[in-house]
């Protein structure tokens, strides 16, 4: 079964889903190993741990997606990550959510 279909299937459920929020690919691993089902890739907490600095818009399309991949290609379950401006227009979003 794929990640997405078992957050669809998570989501569906009619349960509560419970992500706690991770900012690495370490903090993912123990989140995931506290036996959660899902994890959240926090924008505010990566930001905070690759550059120092507040979750302004200041990490780029490149950087966040690069973590998104980190973290997911580690998990065996979804990771729903933050990518909260989109990075541009519907296109540049539309290639954020593919990425």
């Amino acid at each position: 079964m794929t990640k997405a279909k078992m957050l669809r299937d998570l989501l569906d459920s009619g349960n509560i889903v419970m992500a706690p929020g991770a900012y690495d690919v370490w903090s993912a691993k123990l989140i995931e190993a506290a036996g959660f089902k899902a994890v959240y890739m926090t924008g505010y907490g990566v930001s905070a741990s690759v550059i120092g600095k507040p979750d302004i818009g200041l990490m780029t399309f490149t950087e966040v997606a690069l973590m998104a991949h980190n973290m997911a290609m580690a998990l065996h379950v979804p990771l729903i990550a933050d990518c909260d401006t989109g990075f541009g227009n519907a296109l540049n979003v539309m290639r954020c959510v593919e990425e």
